[in-house]
């Protein structure tokens, strides 16, 4: 019981460390020049190690790792499609 309170806590940060970022490059969408600094091979590294995750996850019946794993999964790839469409339009 108190193991899976751990986990829905870790999934909460999980969601919680990627929105300073989600945030910063949605409100800076139209200059890529402020975004010049975030690493697309980053976070689609990111991405395809979050889909694992969630593969595992999913297999092994552990919901704090699946939930973690799938606000990874968007965070990263709203991050990668804006910065790439802001890079795309200079």
């Amino acid at each position: 019981m108190v193991i899976d309170a751990i986990g829905y806590l870790a999934s909460l940060g999980a969601l919680l460390m990627w929105l300073p970022q989600g945030w910063r490059v949605v409100r800076h969408r139209r200059e890529p020049q402020t975004l010049a600094g975030i690493s697309v091979l980053a976070y689609g590294t990111g991405f395809a190690f979050n889909a694992l995750l969630l593969v595992y996850g999913v297999g092994t019946h552990a919901v704090p790792v699946a939930l973690a794993a799938c606000v990874n999964i968007v965070m990263s790839s709203l991050i990668v499609v804006v910065v790439l469409r802001a890079r795309r339009h200079v």
